[in-house]
């Protein structure tokens, strides 16, 4: 089945069927040559938004541990949370008074040296989530414009809703009049105020591809006519087998998963999720996935790949700085997330919740094939925290790997994509097979 975005979403695998005719890789090897570096400036810009990747994990944590508490209260007031990597801090918007615990909590991060700021909102974040799922279910228009996206503003006050500026009647335009917002607001939101924006039309994403007899994330794989990235692995608390995450978009439940060139079986897709852009592999009982991820850079650059440990998972929160390791674009540090658990429409009618990042640098995070790679923050005590993976590209464009060597050209770069939520999908994979249990993405080895 493939997929249609509204708004300029792409998905991030390579379909190697255009048209009724197959395209055939070329030898990766061969395609990339390894270049002497040409641009040696471009290093030292990687290896700073890499360094501001790490010096940001303090505060990562700190909003992790503070959303945690505040989802102790099934009618939390929490409304949204904004991370300052600037300013070493991070702003909690809250409906209400702010529970005892949570203030405590927010006085210890103060002692640590960690920025907060607490502002009052008029709605949870629950009461916007609920309420924005329901209107991109409802098949809304603006203007004769379908809704594309709808999700809660990071300050917990109004929703943010995207539409197809390309959809519009030779004439419309995006609602800006005050007149014109707060009739929106009373016949869409119920009263809720809202922002309305052009969400761009849309594409899915689908290399490291050497292969050492146990597999990470961050590697090629095939499924089918697909060519895509490894996301993180997976250990069973029940079944003690090791599974792999790749976007959805990239195959079929049923379906052979390969090495780049087909000659090795990685396993079979035993589950999926089109809501999450989420598959779930099996892996071949001589195989293992383990809990790393492959960094450093893409296929055919200079410099041989590194691994991290995956030492934990983390929500994202708006103005965190993340990283995306795609297979084809390599490690890109300095993505900033740009907005939070927004539902996005597919032309199959699906909803999606995801979590969109920007590269502030004005470098790509990802291309095709870059699909199902693993999305993280750097952790404090070492190794990297697991975000989600990468699924939808806005506004693709061709482009050449920024790093030196990467002269070959690729496909479907942007600059901004979607990224899909790792706890939803565990939770989701782990509620469909049923026998799972509760699935983890680190600490096999305990």
């Amino acid at each position: 089945m493939k997929y249609k975005f509204f708004g300029a979403n792409a998905l991030l695998g390579i379909s190697l069927t255009v048209a009724g005719s197959l395209l055939v890789l070329p030898n990766l090897a061969d395609a990339e040559k390894v270049q002497s570096p040409s641009q040696p400036g471009v290093f030292d810009t990687a290896a700073a938004e890499k360094a501001a990747a790490v010096g940001q994990a303090p505060i990562s944590e700190a909003a992790n541990e503070l959303y945690g508490a505040a989802q102790q209260d099934p009618h939390t007031g929490y409304a949204g949370l904004t991370i300052s990597a600037e300013n070493h801090g991070y702003t909690l918007s809250w409906k209400g008074a702010v529970p005892q615990a949570i203030s405590d909590l927010i006085e210890n991060h103060r002692t640590k040296g960690i920025q907060v700021t607490v502002r009052a909102s008029r709605y949870t974040f629950k009461e916007l989530d609920d309420r924005a799922r329901a209107i991109l279910e409802s098949d809304a228009k603006i203007g004769g414009a379908p809704v594309t996206a709808v999700g809660a503003s990071s300050d917990g006050n109004s929703l943010d809703i995207g539409i197809d500026v390309s959809s519009l009647p030779v004439g419309n335009r995006i609602p800006d009049d005050r007149a014109s917002i707060d009739s929106i607001s009373k016949s869409l939101a119920g009263g809720v105020p809202v922002n309305i924006t052009d969400e761009a039309p849309g594409v899915s994403i689908s290399s490291r591809y050497d292969y050492y007899g146990n597999w990470t994330g961050g590697q090629v794989i095939r499924i089918g006519s697909a060519v895509c990235t490894s996301g993180f692995s997976v250990m069973s608390s029940t079944q003690h087998k090791t599974y792999m995450l790749t976007a959805q978009h990239c195959g079929k439940k049923g379906a052979k998963v390969t090495n780049h060139s087909g000659s090795v079986t990685i396993g079979k897709v035993i589950d999926e999720s089109e809501d999450f852009d989420s598959l779930l592999i099996e892996v071949e009982p001589w195989h293992r996935a383990l809990d790393y991820i492959q960094t450093g850079y893409g296929v055919g650059l200079p410099v041989a790949s590194r691994t991290e440990t995956v030492t934990g998972v983390g929500r994202t929160f708006l103005g965190e700085r993340l990283c995306a390791s795609g297979s084809l674009l390599g490690e890109v540090c300095g993505a900033k997330v740009v907005s939070v658990s927004k539902w996005i429409k597919m032309e199959s009618g699906a909803v999606r919740h995801v979590d969109t990042v920007e590269q502030v640098a004005g470098r790509f995070v990802a291309g095709a094939g870059d699909s199902g790679g693993p999305v993280y923050a750097y952790s404090v005590s070492g190794g990297v925290s697991a975000r989600g993976i990468l699924s939808t590209a806005s506004s693709p464009t061709k482009c050449k790997n920024p790093l030196p060597g990467g002269a070959r050209t690729r496909l479907g770069c942007s600059e901004r994509v979607h990224v899909t939520n790792i706890y939803e999908q565990l939770s989701q994979h782990s509620k469909s097979v049923g026998n799972l249990g509760a699935l983890r993405v680190h600490n096999f080895d305990k």
